[in-house]
């Protein structure tokens, strides 16, 4: 496994220094997904909402969540938007929403708020970036309230598996064999060990499926996509190989796909885990 990927140092200085990179891949879903869907408001519907909760969006990364989470605070709830990055938050902070919500730099291992404190905890793709999810989950249900919510969304194991596929095959069609440990997105939580994981610590969790795929009429975004996640990738390069060589040969390979098959698909398949604390 790629434990760089779990730890604080890299995710806050490389892979979650700035938003940059993962602006690219939420925009990615936003222009390409099909069927055409509102994700995080799909996400956020699977509890009912009274309008004055207190939400913590932990792993809050660009801020996705911000405005659909304050639409449904009506009635004079609040909105607490943390990370651990503080590059994101920086982000996050220049953005038309920021004045509505409360942004705090924090370890969702060590969350610096009261016992019963959070109606509401979203942890949407990123409990498989923490090293130690069961604490995790522990902290975050003893910051809830009793009936309390813990929407965690992830992936499945083999969601847009063909991205590393396209990336195998460039290094291949380009002299070299790329053997790289499978990251944490595809190990530590997802739709198949999720439920697993948090059933000892909230005996009642439901998941929920959403299947969909991402459809390229032409090659670029495709590459764009794929030099979003280079963090996971390019350390795992010989040096002999460099990262812009084997992305054209992917523009290369993506666009005589295209030019056969009509369109670029890449299927995904994402949901949530929803987890109520016992009252």
């Amino acid at each position: 496994m790629n434990t760089q990927a779990t730890d604080k140092e890299y995710l806050t200085t490389k892979v979650y220094a700035t938003e940059d990179f993962l602006t690219t891949r939420i925009r990615t879903h936003e222009l390409y997904t099909n069927p055409k869907q509102d994700f995080t408001g799909w996400v956020l519907d699977h509890i009912s909402w009274r309008g004055d909760e207190t939400v913590l969006d932990v792993g809050c990364g660009a801020g996705l969540y911000a405005e659909p989470a304050v639409e449904r605070l009506i009635s004079g709830g609040k909105l607490i938007s943390a990370d651990l990055s503080l590059g994101m938050l920086a982000d996050v902070a220049e953005k038309d929403f920021a004045a509505k919500t409360n942004l705090l730099n924090t370890n969702v291992l060590q969350l610096p708020l009261p016992a019963g404190s959070v109606d509401v905890v979203l942890a949407n793709h990123m409990l498989y970036h923490v090293p130690d999810i069961p604490a995790a989950a522990n902290e975050i249900k003893r910051s809830l309230t009793p009936g309390g919510y813990l929407i965690a969304a992830t992936n499945g194991c083999n969601s847009m598996i063909r991205f590393l596929d396209e990336v195998r095959e460039a290094c291949r069609n380009l002299g070299f064999e790329l053997k790289v440990p499978p990251s944490p997105a595809r190990i530590n939580f997802t739709l198949e060990n999720g439920a697993d994981i948090l059933y000892p610590v909230f005996p009642n969790v439901k998941k929920f499926n959403f299947e969909s795929a991402l459809v390229f009429p032409e090659a670029p975004p495709v590459v764009a996509y794929i030099n979003s996640i280079q963090t996971l990738y390019k350390s795992q390069f010989p040096p002999e190989l460099s990262w812009e060589a084997m992305l054209a040969q992917v523009d290369k390979q993506v666009s005589e796909k295209i030019t056969t098959d009509g369109e670029y698909r890449v299927d995904k398949i994402t949901g949530i885990f929803l987890a109520q604390k016992e009252v």
